[in-house]
Order: structure tokens, then sequence, then C-alpha cells
């Protein structure tokens, strides 16, 4: 048994398994996918339907008339943002949670996780990347990994007598560990079935030109991760941004369409976060 298989061990206890979140992905990639089935999926988990429908009038997508039913996220907003939304919504609760042994404050997780989402979907769209749900879906999962390490890391660290604080955390977690949080993440959404292309950006998030298949989705999550863990994309005005952005290279992959279109993508993002972000889901 690999170290990572150790790990996620009756993890279902600590990170339950979002089934229907999971079966309404799966319904909507379909080639067909009949509003009806999809709408009576979505229906069998309340708080999910009441996070979604919250999510889909805000401000975020600007709609003048208010969306009261699920049928009518699906027809006014179509079927990848119900499996952007499905997802967000089932994810919010476990991502708010504070990891110690990472220095993760309550809630810190799930604002920076959301926010690489955002910024991953939108430069993607830039990219015309063929399906944005799962670019967004690979970001917004691409730290799952550290909860299920962090009671872990925590026990490593107080045997050795050691903390971390800031630095290379795949280092310092292959040290404590022999694992990262990107390997035993990937392992769970292998486990969740969850299909490779959004599995891949997971498992290499921290790898700016990694070898992989969907090489194009992989740095994407790797840019937005970096951006907003870096140097700090929530914390920032637009005009400090762009000037630090141009400072700081070595790091970021070279994405034509994304240095072509800086200025717009990071404007947008700003907006959209600061519009959606302080969304409190049941």
């Amino acid at each position: 048994m690999s170290n990572e298989e150790e790990f996620i061990k009756g993890i279902d206890k600590l990170i339950p398994r979002p089934d229907i979140a999971l079966e309404v992905m799966t319904l909507a990639n379909e080639a067909e996918c009949p509003i009806h089935s999809l709408s009576q999926k979505i229906k069998q988990d309340p708080s999910l339907l009441a996070n979604m429908l919250k999510m889909a009038n805000s401000a975020y997508f600007g709609h003048m008339q208010e969306i009261n039913s699920i049928t009518d996220i699906i027809v006014r907003l179509g079927v990848d943002t119900i499996k952007m939304l499905a997802i967000t919504s089932a994810s919010a609760g476990l991502l708010k949670s504070p990891q110690e042994a990472y220095n993760i404050e309550p809630g810190a997780l799930w604002r920076h996780s959301y926010a690489t989402a955002l910024l991953a979907s939108i430069i993607g769209r830039y990219g015309r990347c063929p399906s944005l749900s799962s670019l967004y879906t690979s970001a917004l999962l691409h730290d799952i990994g550290k909860i299920i390490l962090n009671r872990h890391l925590q026990s490593a660290c107080l045997n050795r007598g050691e903390e971390f604080k800031s630095g290379d955390i795949i280092q310092f977690e292959q040290t404590m560990l022999h694992t990262n949080h990107a390997r035993v993440a990937a392992l769970l959404l292998r486990r969740w079935q969850l299909p490779e292309d959004i599995i891949a950006p997971v498992a290499h998030h921290h790898e700016a030109n990694p070898q992989a298949d969907n090489v194009l989705n992989c740095q994407i999550v790797y840019l937005a991760n970096y951006l907003t863990e870096s140097i700090g994309i929530q914390a920032m005005e637009p005009d400090n941004y762009f000037y630090r952005l141009k400072e700081t290279d070595t790091n970021v992959p070279q994405i034509s369409y994304f240095n072509d279109n800086i200025e717009a993508i990071i404007t947008e993002f700003f907006e959209k976060f600061n519009e959606s972000s302080t969304l409190e889901f049941n």
C-alpha cells in the first residue's frame, strides 16, 4: 500500500463524498442531458439546491430577474454552469474548516480555493478551453489534500518539534510525511471517480511545466494558484497587482493569451470575486 493510500483510508469520515453533486456533474456531462432528470437529482439535496439558487442569484451572474428554480438555472445559465454551481455549493462547508498544520485560519482555504477557481475559469475562457467546468473544478479542489494531511502533519511536526512557517510546502510535506497534498488529493479524486482532465491539474498544481496530459489546464491551474497564493490577489488593488506581476515572472508559465489579456482578466476577476466571495452557504 502506497503512502497516499494509507492517508486516505477511512477518509469518508473526514471528507464525505459529495454524492449528489458528483452525480449532477455526471448527468450534466451526458450528450443529451434531460433537464427534468437533472432538476430532480439536485432536489434530492435541499442544502445543495439552496446554495445553488443563492449563488445563481448573486451579482456575479448579473441577472435582473430573480432565479427561483433549478430549471431556471439550467435554462438561463446552461449546463456547464450547473456543474460549477454544484461542486462549489457542495465544497464550501468542507473548505471553510481551519487547517492548523498549514497555519490556515477558518475560511481562508475556501477564499483561496474559490479565488483560484474563478481566476482559472476566466483565464481558460480567454484561452478557449473546451471545458471550463473541468478547469474550474480542478482549481476549486486543488488544495483538498491539505484537509487530508492536516492531522497527520500536525502529529509529525509535534513529534519532531518542527513547524511550517513559510517556503516550499511540497518539500516540507515530503520531508515530514513522504508524500504531499497534491498526490493524496489526486488519489481521493480518483476514488470519487472524477475524470482525469480534472485530476491531472490537481496532481500537478505546483509544477509550472508538468509532464502530463492536458498540459494547458495544468498550467492554468498552476498559474491561478500561484497568483492567488504567492502574490496575494485577494488583498490587492488591481493597479498594484499589474505592477507586481510584471516584476514577478520567473515562476509564471508562458501562456501567450494570458500575457496579451492580463489587464482584462484581472479586472474581471476582481469584479466577480468581490461580488460573490462573501456569499454564505448552508
